[in-house]
């Protein structure tokens, strides 16, 4: 005839000792092993306290209309800029240029994806072009979770031996960090004027003294993923397009405390779990098998 259970309760096997034993001086080890040593080993591997973080959002940027533009000629440069003081400066030099642009928001979700700009600079007979130097100015803003404004820059540089009619330039504005932003902090500290504003020395206005002044600065913009094409030869005008687009891009940034505390909750629990398993099977053998004395005490448990 088949046996069947009809019947199960389990008893609880409780094994008592002095405070003061060989047997509380196991418990003590073993709990302080399962704290201790998933939270050594995370801490070890650098993986405990995050110390940085990236997450992606497209910017908020707008062309500023504001242009430098320096021409090296076969007759001397040729200098325009958006300033109508720095152009009283500079008459000698003086050629203004016809400009057109626009920013397109191709997927309509209200920030602006890419500019247009196209630059004509006229040019009189015997005059050829052999460098180009052009600063663009744009304001930059994001507001995810860095709230950061800013006006930054994107330039264009070109030479060469043969003189250039016109100039094709493909670019991506990209932001360029030296320091992470901080979480939940606003960021204005670069939201003034990339040009000089004062005009007592011309000196100012020159590129290298410009740039020089903004590369100082932990952030700035640039154009990156550039490709340029021209054509080479003698006209009337020269001829300058660029397509600059507006990326999504990977900000880094310190993350604030709830974020630290979430992930290094995560990474202590992970082997909390394992060496706590580990433990408590040896803890399970040092007791069944009376490594250490104890009182044995069985009880029915209850519910």
């Amino acid at each position: 005839m088949a046996v069947i259970n009809v019947y199960k309760k389990n008893e609880a096997v409780v094994h008592k000792s002095n405070v003061c034993s060989k047997a509380s001086l196991v418990l003590i080890i073993t709990f302080a092993t399962s704290v201790l040593v998933p939270l050594v080993a995370v801490f070890r591997s650098h993986g405990l306290w995050i110390k940085e973080a990236e997450y992606r959002e497209q910017p908020d940027i707008r062309f500023k209309y504001q242009v430098l533009l320096i021409t090296e000629t076969s007759v001397g440069p040729l200098i325009w800029s958006s300033n109508s003081i720095f152009n009283d400066l500079l008459k000698k030099y003086l050629r203004t240029p016809l400009i057109k642009s626009s920013e397109i928001d191709e997927n309509k979700d209200g920030l602006k994806d890419k500019l247009d700009f196209n630059l004509e600079l006229p040019l009189l007979a015997g005059e050829l072009v052999y460098g180009v130097s052009m600063l663009l100015i744009f304001d930059y803003r994001l507001q995810h979770l860095c709230e950061v404004a800013l006006e930054g820059a994107g330039l264009l540089q070109y030479s060469s031996g043969l003189p250039v009619t016109s100039l094709y330039h493909y670019a991506d504005l990209t932001l360029s960090q030296r320091h992470l932003l901080h979480y939940g902090r606003s960021n204005f500290q670069y939201n003034v004027s990339i040009l000089p504003t004062l005009m007592q020395e011309t000196k100012q206005w020159s590129m290298n003294s410009i740039l020089n002044e903004y590369w100082k600065r932990n952030l700035t913009t640039r154009f990156t993923n550039t490709y340029t094409s021209w054509q080479n030869g003698g006209t009337d005008i020269l001829s300058l397009t660029l397509e600059i687009r507006y990326p999504e891009q990977n900000i880094l940034y310190k993350p604030g405390f709830w974020y630290v505390i979430k992930w290094a909750w995560i990474q202590y629990f992970c082997l909390l779990a394992v060496v706590s398993y580990i433990v408590n099977l040896i803890k399970d053998w040092i007791f069944q098998n009376s490594i250490v004395s104890t009182w044995v005490d069985h009880s029915r448990k209850q519910k």
